[in-house]
């Protein structure tokens, strides 16, 4: 729905705090001059999902809510730790994923598995600014969990409410709004194999009692360091070279040092494989004349990271119907990224040259040469393993600003903010970086040797080639001016009729800017990348009513309408109903529509090279068996496209909940969502596993070769830009099964599960054909059922914790050969944890995590690095021990 280029006068963003600030300070001067009065607690709540504040928290939506108590006892130390044991939450970032991870320092969350840019992530029901990095959703990493009060995780789109990305859901992290008192806690991890240390250390402190003194301000502050977890130092990641699983050879393998040299179109020979190449990082290949590179002896799981955060919040009670409140939140990251040894090759180069030894160099194997029939220059696979693996350093910050006013005028819940919500990356080559054309040109002299030790002159030629600085710099910012009020305004047979309004307006930037060095595409292991900057305006208005129908029966409907400067308007309604029949039964069911906006990045983002791993062309490889055929790498074009649509979708949600006896219930709920003209752009997989659909429209071909003249041209390129792919189908079922028992002479027992059955998960990605993916990693693992179960005992001043996160299998993205489907088998996790706080103003915590020392599942996937297991779907860490100690005073 694209709006007119008609000029439109957009409220200043410079303007929106001092307007704030005028606000705020009329309400402190009027209240000032009102006679002191009792303070008290307001009684109703603001539940995610509505702007209508209630004294009932159980709505007509299914809201799911982890409390602090189950932040606690679920161990975790990060948010996205915390989401993984979302059963809805389906193929998310977390920080395993790096390898292979373009948008490093990002962890995300992804509802239904829609996309994480489907999922709105809220703080304090609030927006923060999306990653730079990728433009389209926020970072948990910036969220610290000793802020966090609860979560509430919305399962139902909610566009009605919140505007664009809530399509899928919303998860809402309720940061802690007051304290008082003391707070120390220090923790401490392990892993049984070593790697993955982690170590943290939080204080709080807070003064000032609301009721009493009328204000309070406090900070916390987290600091954490992660060690770093080398392939090398798991047994199913310490190799790549996998016979036993299909995976013994291919373009991962072929460039090397010392360097291969490729004779032919399917022919390489190296000089060192008779003296047993350089293991363990280079390794002989059985059936060839070749060494292969090893990758996994290089590279790490997880990177080294340091974080440091703090957040702090003043309230001040104006008097009994007005408070003015602050808060601000500040990250920083800063990781170590250890990636492969830099390739360099004619497959490998950005732009296809080959790296060339002249035939008169000092190091030309003469006498190999001449024993296998080479003459001339010799056509290397090689990598720069003197200057050592690529290591990266990445600096994440972010901050979150908020001041606002809430209270009661006039009988109107009132609640009026200015947030200011900034992050930014910067991203440095350290060491072993190369430059192609450097390396080419010191190649040519003869004076840097592949094979071996070069000596003084050729190391200072190859250092020569080291790129090292700054390798991009990303900024985004969202600043907003949001008002909302809600009121009783009419009482009807069954109760009040509630009533909220609001509007906002809201300015998104965007800066992602590359060096030279990978705009022109020259450094050696990297795709070429283009410079994007963007900003736009956004203005909305909502309304929302709860309407009691009958006793016991009530319903809720909004709609709200928003405006973008770059692709017009859309108005998205939301129904739904609540019935009550009596105190054991809950019946809920919704309807609503959503969008999202294409994000910045998405539209502007010049057109940019870089290669697929290795694919074979289904129409040339299994006739010529040409290495340029079969496991080649082929030139991407990848980039944003101006002309995309929003994305939209309906849902709906139908469901019920039953507490026959205090402390048990069962909640039920079917939800199915339409999604239409999905942004994406297809992977390297889905255009060769599903080529007869792609190959029109997305494989460039060159001319048909006189030797081969019944098939058609080699490929010279492949498409993959940003496009409206077709629609995506997902409807399955959410379970929650609650057991709080009574307390008896052994302690107190309690039981939960919360499980998701996908039924139905289908893209069109062509826009026609439909693709299933329930138990398939289409797009990532999509299984068919997942679950987070705790059992809890408490004792007096003990407690206890037994948890599973499982989840079913699938089928691999990649056939073995000669065409056979491989599962992936199921996974699961078990965690324990036992606390004690009979220590005066002192708890004690101890837990393993991973109890069983469950090992990844065996996945061949390549879309995040051929690691041999999928880090969407499991954790490589193994058995892993725990100790914390928090000390608090009042």
């Amino acid at each position: 729905m694209r709006g007119s280029n008609k000029k439109r006068v957009v409220p200043d963003p410079r303007a929106w705090p001092m307007a704030c600030s005028g606000f705020l300070v009329g309400i402190a001067l009027s209240a000032s001059a009102q006679e002191p009065v009792d303070v008290h607690k307001i009684d109703k709540i603001e539940v995610t999902g509505s702007n209508i504040k209630r004294t009932d928290i159980e709505t007509a939506l299914p809201v799911q809510i982890i409390s602090r108590e189950d932040i606690e006892r679920s161990g975790a130390i990060n948010a996205a730790a915390l989401l993984s044991q979302v059963s809805a939450n389906l193929i998310g970032r977390t920080d395993v994923i790096f390898i292979g991870n373009p948008q490093s320092g990002l962890s995300s969350a992804n509802l239904r598995g829609l996309g994480e840019g489907s999922t709105l992530v809220l703080l304090n029901g609030r927006r923060a600014a999306n990653y730079a990095a990728n433009g389209g959703t926020v970072n948990l990493n910036f969220i610290p969990v000793a802020a966090i009060e609860r979560i509430e995780i919305l399962k139902d789109g909610a566009s009605a409410i919140y505007g664009a990305d809530a399509m899928a859901g919303v998860i809402n992290f309720i940061l802690r709004k007051d304290f008082r008192g003391v707070q120390l806690s220090a923790y401490g991890a392990g892993t049984q194999h070593g790697g993955g240390k982690q170590e943290q250390a939080t204080a709080t402190a807070g003064y000032g009692d609301l009721t009493t003194d009328r204000f309070n301000v406090f900070v916390t502050a987290n600091y954490q360091n992660n060690d770093a977890l080398h392939a090398r130092d798991r047994s199913f990641s310490r190799t790549a070279y996998r016979p036993d699983e299909y995976i013994s050879g291919g373009p991962q393998f072929q460039a090397t040092f010392p360097a291969n040299i490729r004779t032919g179109p399917s022919t390489w020979l190296n000089p060192a494989l008779a003296a047993g190449c350089m293991p363990p990082v280079t390794i002989p290949l059985p059936g060839t004349q070749m060494c292969g590179y090893d990758q996994l002896a290089v590279i790490n799981l997880l990177p080294p990271v340091e974080r440091t955060s703090v957040l702090g919040g003043a309230i001040w009670q104006v008097n009994m119907d007005h408070q003015l409140f602050a808060q601000y939140l500040y990250s920083y990251d800063r990781y170590v990224l250890i990636r492969n040894v830099t390739p360099a090759s004619e497959s490998s180069n950005p732009d296809g040259r080959p790296i060339v030894y002249p035939a008169g160099g000092p190091f030309y194997p003469t006498e190999f040469a001449a024993a296998h029939g080479i003459t001339g220059n010799l056509d290397l696979f090689y990598r720069t393993q003197p200057l050592g693996p690529i290591r990266d350093g990445l600096q994440t910050d972010a901050q979150h600003v908020v001041a606002g006013a809430e209270g009661l005028v006039a009988g109107w819940n009132y609640d009026v903010a200015w947030i200011y919500s900034e992050n930014r990356q910067k991203y440095f080559f350290v060491s072993g970086t190369v430059s192609e054309q450097r390396l080419i040109d010191a190649m040519g002299t003869g004076l840097v040797n592949p094979f071996g030790p070069s000596g003084p002159e050729g190391d200072a030629l190859l250092a020569s080639t080291s790129v090292s600085g700054e390798a991009f710099h990303n900024k985004a910012i969202t600043s907003s001016l949001e008002a909302k009020a809600s009121k009783e305004i009419y009482d009807l047979p069954a109760g009040p009729l509630a009533l909220a309004l609001g509007v906002e307006a809201r300015r998104e930037q965007l800066d992602i800017l590359w060096s030279p060095e990978l705009t022109s595409a020259d450094i050696l292991g990297s795709a070429q990348a283009q410079s994007t900057t963007g900003s736009r305006s956004v203005e909305a208005a909502f309304a929302e009513l709860n309407v009691p129908i009958a006793k016991g029966v009530e319903a809720q409907v909004a709609a709200r309408y928003d405006h973008y400067s770059d692709f017009g308007g859309t108005t998205n309604p939301k129904a739904a109903v609540r019935w009550q029949p009596d105190k054991a039964w809950l019946v809920r069911a919704s309807y609503g529509s959503g969008f999202r906006a294409p994000t910045l990045p998405d539209l502007f983002t010049p057109a940019s090279l870089r290669n697929t791993r290795g694919q074979n062309d289904p129409r040339r490889c299994p006739l010529t068996g040409l290495p340029s055929d079969c496991r080649g790498t082929f030139r991407v074009v990848y980039g944003g496209d101006p002309h995309l649509q929003a994305e939209q979708s309906k849902q709906w949600n139908v469901g019920a909940a039953w507490e026959p006896v205090n402390g048990f219930s069962v909640s039920v709920d079917y939800w199915k969502i339409n999604k239409t003209r999905t942004i994406g752009a297809l992977t390297d997989d889905q255009i060769f596993n599903y080529f007869d659909l792609f190959e029109g429209l997305h494989i460039v071909r060159g001319p048909v070769e006189p030797a081969f003249p019944a098939l058609p041209g080699p490929i010279d390129g492949v498409i993959e830009k940003n496009q409206n792919l077709g629609e995506l189908r997902t409807s399955g079922v959410d379970i929650n099964l609650t057991y709080r028992g009574p307390v008896t002479s052994i302690g107190r027992l309690g039981f939960s599960l919360d499980g998701t059955y996908v039924a139905e998960w289908q893209q069109q990605l062509d826009g026609v054909h439909y693709i299933a993916a329930v138990g398939r990693s289409v797009v990532g693992a999509i299984p068919r059922w997942r679950h987070y179960a705790t059992l809890n005992w408490n004792y007096g001043p003990w407690g206890a914790t037994l948890a599973q996160i499982f989840s079913t299998g699938y089928t691999e993205v990649n056939p073995t050969p000669p065409n056979n489907e491989r599962r992936v088998g199921a996974y699961d996790v078990w965690n324990l944890q036992g606390t004690y706080n009979g220590l005066k103003n002192t708890t004690v915590t101890l837990g393993i995590k991973n109890l069983f020392d469950r090992a990844p599942p065996f996945s061949n996937q390549t879309a995040l690095g051929l690691v041999m297991f999928d880090p969407r779907y499991a954790d490589p860490r193994g058995r892993l021990l725990y100790a914390q100690l928090t000390v608090a005073f009042n």
